[in-house]
């Protein structure tokens, strides 16, 4: 049996000494690359491109990368690349680059999320650092969470992060909020497993043990939410330990948006990463719930719980008992080169 693909293989293995110093812009930006594909994605998806340009690049959505029965309309697609997006910020800034972003417009082409382009030099803040360091720390960890409280200032710290990005950090802390959160993670889990266009788009991301593809979630970092659960397990037993996992979360965070038009898409998936970085630079890991956001009148449901707000990710937050992280492609696989 051939040896799994390790995370810590291909683009999780670069480090700032392979980083060229000097040389050309496009040398530079593609290398950099190799940190943006770190940023977490809907099963582990990758849904990207990154087309080179003399000083910039641009990112767009891969579609044949979408989960057209989970994510018909593409969201959870474009917020992905926002979050590859903010982590190219993040590593230009460290590398001494002021950076401008130019967001795509209506009339843009429909895959085109946002164009990074290379400003000249500048030195990075020490927060911009602290963010940037954390990029290989932050892992998606799916299973329970050492039942350790976040302090106040810490979740402060993370709603701050999200609203640097143009999006709220729900952060429920009520009770019955949590409870009625936890009810829709179980109901859409029905929903979903009693869904076969559904099952089948998991059986095409969930990776048997031993695969070698550097995508996909593999079934020992799924907690229980392994490849096996999915396809065999009654849907009753999966929503309850949904349910569960989302009720006992030191924190339950919703990440929302005023308007739900791709541009917010694209700004929630930036806050999303910048909450996780600033989270795992302190020692918290995240996984998600974004089920009650993939059925529509769950969403609704969700929304009417924010306050008329846009749901864009659901997710947990807390101390992990053990991290693993997931593979990524080589950056030439994502990456498309001017002719």
């Amino acid at each position: 049996m051939p040896t799994q693909l390790s995370p810590l293989d291909g683009p999780r293995a670069i480090t700032d000494a392979d980083f060229p110093q000097t040389g050309p812009t496009q040398a530079q930006l593609a290398a950099m690359l190799n940190w943006a594909v770190q940023a977490p994605s809907v099963l582990n998806t990758q849904p990207w491109r990154f087309h080179l340009q003399p000083d910039a690049v641009e990112v767009h959505v891969d579609r044949d990368r979408q989960l057209h029965s989970i994510d018909p309309d593409g969201r959870e697609a474009v917020i992905s690349c926002g979050a590859a997006l903010a982590t190219l910020r993040l590593v230009a800034r460290h590398y001494g680059f002021a950076v401008v972003v130019s967001y795509a417009e209506p009339d843009a082409p429909p895959d085109l999320v946002a164009t990074l382009r290379l400003a000249g030099p500048s030195r990075a803040t020490s927060a911009e650092e602290v963010l940037y360091e954390a990029i290989k720390r932050r892992h998606t960890n799916r299973d329970p969470y050492a039942d350790i409280a976040i302090p106040a200032a810490l979740l402060t710290d993370l709603a701050v992060a999200a609203s640097a990005e143009g999006a709220r950090l729900h952060i429920l802390a009520a009770p019955d909020d949590r409870a009625t959160l936890a009810t829709l993670v179980g109901e859409a889990v029905r929903v979903q497993r009693d869904d076969p266009a559904t099952v089948a788009e998991f059986r095409t991301w969930l990776r048997p043990t031993g695969d070698r593809r550097a995508d996909g979630v593999p079934d020992e970092v799924q907690g229980g939410w392994d490849r096996l659960s999915h396809l065999y397990s009654e849907a009753r037993f999966l929503a309850a330990e949904a349910e569960q996992l989302a009720a006992e979360a030191p924190a339950l965070l919703v990440v929302a948006t005023v308007a739900d038009t791709p541009a917010d898409w694209v700004r929630a998936g930036q806050a999303l990463q910048r909450v996780l970085l600033v989270g795992a630079a302190r020692g918290l890991a995240a996984s998600y719930f974004n089920q009650p956001t993939e059925v529509a009148a769950l969403r609704e449901q969700l929304a009417a719980l924010l306050g008329g707000e846009a749901p864009q990710v659901v997710f947990r937050m807390g101390t992990p008992i053990e991290a693993r992280g997931t593979p990524r492609r080589p950056v030439d696989d994502v990456l498309v080169r001017p002719a």
